[in-house]
């Protein structure tokens, strides 16, 4: 026999060492299925996304118009569209053609005296793939602040998003934490009153009016904010006056200077800290403010924290709808857990007394290859960071079943080369020779499959995809290539039979 069996041995021996090193000591994260945990179906409510969006619109065309002198009477926003009302027709094409260079993703629509303004379909769709990607990344943010380790917030399907919190159990503040639009903004207060009827008379189209956190009282705000949540630098955890939690915030330096001017412009005014459309508080503004602030609400602890960290993540481009949500408690996952170890050893049992019985010695080279198999797949899960999930178990159950296939192809291969009178040694080399290229085939396309299920796939068909990649891969190392040097040591001992 060749020298370099005893090189390929070695080799296997380090392998083998380096990947009881990693699984000792790189322990396996568990999916939601099997540590227990929350998990949430969102979609981002996308009118309201489109609705802030025309809003904005409207500004620029009213602001854009009014400049150049064009007759107009009013511009309007809606959720779907912006109305121009204008005097003059023959104002009418230069009116387009200012507005088009605003955005040029926009139709138009004519009628007399009338000018609908709507984003194009492909704008639209785009915009719905950039409030999602956006919604994705914040909400991820968040909860990597929440420390919860190995969350899951992916895409799922064409607008939705997919968030599972392994280990996590509290519901509501999950919710709370994810679904908070965090829409911060300071405006300047106009009136106020016990109730919105009382407004209602003085309400304009640069207006609105706002409740209260208590809704104990009514606000009637100017529409534009002078303070967003995208002019905070940073938000913490403090306290009011009275001792009781706040939440202390400070502004990046250009929007510190344009704050510091409005306070001095309106000092014994009222300031309204706006939280997802409701009013916290309305301080008078004493005196200049420059860059910091501070909310206060009645805040517990915990609330002043969480708002704390929302805030330092910024605010969703859109509210978060809850279609779903499914809480797996830690008995279950342990349960599953404890089935599916027994499902593998008996699985495991019946396997490599069957591989025995039907090949003899070289049945024990084939379980070796096999438990070889799953100490490479489980290595290489574990140094990638990868999440075991109950499917994922399944599919290292079924990796090992699959795995078997290629030392039965090859056996029964080297059995047929036996029986036309070749020497074991040249039986056991043209066996491996001409099954490898349906041994490869096989490999690359569970491969592929892998690739294709992980890609498309979600939650736990992702967790299948994974260990079956992974085994796909292990199992050329382990059932094709060192079966062979098994094979060869055992003939080498002459205890090879087949």
């Amino acid at each position: 026999m060749k020298n370099y069996l005893w090189l390929h041995l070695l080799g296997l021996v380090i392998l083998v060492l380096v990947s009881t090193y990693v699984v000792l000591t790189h322990p396996l994260n568990l999916g939601l299925d099997l540590k227990g945990g929350i998990q949430f179906l969102l979609q981002p409510k996308f009118e309201v996304a489109f609705k802030r969006e025309y809003e904005t619109l409207a500004r620029e065309i009213e602001s854009s118009l009014s400049q150049e002198g064009f007759q107009v009477l009013e511009v309007k926003a809606y959720p779907d569209r912006v109305e121009v009302e204008f005097l003059e027709e023959k104002e009418l094409p230069q009116i387009k053609e200012k507005i088009k260079n605003l955005n040029p993703n926009l139709i138009f629509e004519e009628k007399t005296g009338l000018l609908v303004v709507k984003f194009t379909q492909a704008y639209a769709e785009s915009l719905k793939d950039s409030i999602v990607n956006q919604s994705i990344e914040i909400v991820r943010s968040r909860i990597d602040k929440l420390g919860v380790t190995q969350p899951v917030v992916s895409k799922a399907g064409k607008n939705r998003i997919l968030v599972e919190l392994p280990g996590f159990l509290d519901v509501e503040r999950a919710k709370n934490i994810i679904g908070s639009t965090a829409s911060l903004e300071l405006r300047l207060v106009v009136d106020s009153a016990p109730s919105k009827e009382a407004l209602e008379t003085k309400l304009t189209k640069d207006t609105e009016i706002l409740p209260s956190r208590e809704g104990t009282e009514w606000f009637l705000l100017d529409k534009i904010p002078v303070i967003t949540g995208q002019d905070l630098k940073t938000a913490y955890v403090g306290v009011d006056q009275f001792g009781q939690p706040a939440v202390n915030f400070e502004l990046k330096s250009e929007s510190a200077k344009k704050f510091e001017e409005f306070t001095e412009k309106n000092i014994g005014k009222r300031l309204a800290i706006v939280l997802d459309e409701k009013v916290v508080s309305a301080p008078v503004i004493r005196s200049k403010i420059s860059d910091r602030g501070q909310i206060t609400g009645n805040f517990t602890a915990q609330e002043a924290q969480d708002l704390a960290l929302i805030l330092r993540t910024g605010s969703l481009p859109a509210p978060l709808e809850f279609l779903e949500e499914k809480v797996v408690g830690p008995s279950l996952g342990r349960d599953a857990i404890q089935q599916g170890i027994k499902a593998g050893i008996v699985s495991s049992i019946l396997l490599f007394l069957l591989l025995i019985f039907r090949y003899k010695t070289a049945g024990i080279t084939a379980n070796l290859s096999i438990l070889l198999n799953v100490l490479l797949l489980l290595a290489s899960m574990a140094l990638l960071g990868a999440t075991l999930t109950l499917p994922g178990i399944a599919g290292i159950i079924l990796n090992m079943g699959i795995a078997v296939d290629s030392n039965v192809l090859i056996f029964e291969r080297v059995r047929e080369e036996l029986r036309l009178g070749n020497t074991t040694a040249k039986a056991i080399e043209l066996g491996f020779k001409r099954t490898l290229s349906a041994v490869w085939d096989t490999h690359v396309t569970l491969l592929v499959a892998s690739v294709i299920l992980f890609q498309f796939g979600s939650g736990p068909v992702k967790g299948f995809a994974t260990t079956l990649a992974l085994g796909t891969l292990a199992s050329f190392i382990s059932n094709v290539y060192y079966a062979k040097v098994f094979l060869e040591l055992l003939y080498k001992l002459r205890v090879l039979k087949i």
